[in-house]
């Protein structure tokens, strides 16, 4: 391929533009009783939005990766943050709970289509050997976002919860004050006339994609999805985890939600070394046991009403940690199946089936709320036990370096 002329910091940018959906969702956590109460809903509609943001940003994410591989990543980038800027400023200015719930789903659309381009900016601009440490370093940037967001958001809400969307304005602005003249144009493809009718002849192309006879792209994605699904079941759960079920205050909830983004920061530092020194792969099935037993363990103990405070929030840091090693290790084989101008579809494929997964187990959790921790503690349960499913048909998997580049 081509060498890009990139600059310095363009791993650190591209860390920053994935970092878009955490801080418009980790921001607004701390929030959600002031807004309740300042709307006068109760905390249960407004957390809606939570998932009600999963599924947008999933949307977005599914729109924007096929369409970045026929008209570049760059438009599709803009086209997205512009979106997400308009909208954010417009929820800033709303007093209803129901719009507000209605402009989440188009901001997190805009913050989905425009992040979606950071994974396939990594495949174009680097060979396939390389990527998985490559994933592992934007991860570990963009986790940084959970770790100082709800700190930010807490802050923020002297100045009233309108100041954390006025927030999310600023920092998208200077995604794109960024992007503009310093990020080149990755995909070195030829581009293509914009179709929506080819998105599904795009997306048919990576989930047939076989490997050895097998769908093994297919169930990699699936597998990631399902594992990653517990994180984001976590997410959607949070505020009522901490501050409802155990108590704690605003300021309390931003530190134990930051120590688990903390977890997440030292797994992907940790798997830029495992994927140097052990075969990818391995590293990607042990985690997934592991982070199945972790789980079986949380919810027997939420079955046995035994789970405290500290006992309850060390399980889930190491459990979301998990997550920090399974995506890069995962990602090194399933990106390394496609040529560099199917990077978008791919890559959307990857993050929509943890989206999709994450946010329908969220909503499953919501369903069965009781008051207690096992509905939440199940619906981790059954995303874990997905993926357990699918290590058989994956473990015999042997990467083709030949294909990787074509």
């Amino acid at each position: 391929m081509t060498k890009l002329s990139l600059p310095r910091f363009f791993l650190l940018y591209l860390g920053a533009l994935v970092a878009l959906g955490p801080v418009a969702m980790d921001a607004y956590l701390p929030a959600l009783p002031t807004m309740a109460k300042s709307l006068g809903v109760s905390i249960a509609t407004l957390s809606a939005s939570v998932s009600t943001f999963l599924v947008g940003f999933a949307a977005g994410q599914l729109l924007g990766g096929p369409l970045s591989d026929q008209i570049g990543r760059k438009a599709v980038c803009v086209i997205g943050t512009v979106l997400f800027i308009v909208t954010s400023a417009a929820i800033a200015m709303s007093e209803s709970a129901g719009l507000i719930n209605l402009l989440r789903a188009a901001q997190a659309f805009g913050g989905g289509f425009a992040s979606i381009t950071a994974m396939a900016q990594v495949r174009d601009a680097y060979p396939a050997q390389e990527i998985g440490p490559r994933f592992a370093t934007v991860m570990m940037i963009m986790m940084v976002a959970p770790v100082i967001a709800p700190l930010i958001g807490t802050g923020l809400l002297t100045f009233g919860w309108q100041a954390i969307f006025i927030f999310q304005v600023v920092y998208a602005c200077g995604l794109l004050a960024i992007m503009l003249p310093l990020i080149p144009e990755t995909l070195q493809s030829d581009k293509q006339p914009l179709s929506f009718s080819r998105v599904f002849r795009q997306y048919g192309e990576i989930v047939l994609r076989r490997q050895q006879g097998k769908l093994i792209a297919t169930r990699f994605a699936l597998c990631m999805g399902s594992a990653a699904g517990v994180l984001l079941v976590y997410v959607t759960h949070a505020s009522f985890i901490y501050m409802s079920y155990f108590g704690v205050s605003e300021g309390h909830f931003s530190v134990l939600f930051g120590l688990a983004a903390i977890g997440l920061i030292a797994a992907n530092s940790l798997s830029t070394i495992m994927l140097k020194r052990y075969r990818a792969l391995n590293v990607f099935m042990f985690t997934i046991l592991l982070q199945a037993v972790l789980v079986l363990a949380f919810t027997l103990l939420a079955l046995a009403q035994g789970l405290n405070l500290p006992l309850a929030a060390g399980l889930i840091i190491i459990i979301v940690s998990c997550v920090g090693v399974i995506n890069p290790a995962g990602a090194t084989h399933f990106m390394g199946m496609f040529p560099p101008h199917q990077g978008g579809s791919a890559a959307a494929i990857q993050t929509v089936s943890m989206f999709v997964m994450g946010s329908g187990m969220g909503l499953a959790g919501s369903v069965f709320h009781n008051g207690q921790l096992t509905p939440i503690a199940i619906a981790m349960l059954c995303s874990v036990a997905l993926s357990l499913c699918l290590l058989p048909g994956i473990r015999r998997y042997h990467q083709t370096p030949s294909n990787a580049d074509s």
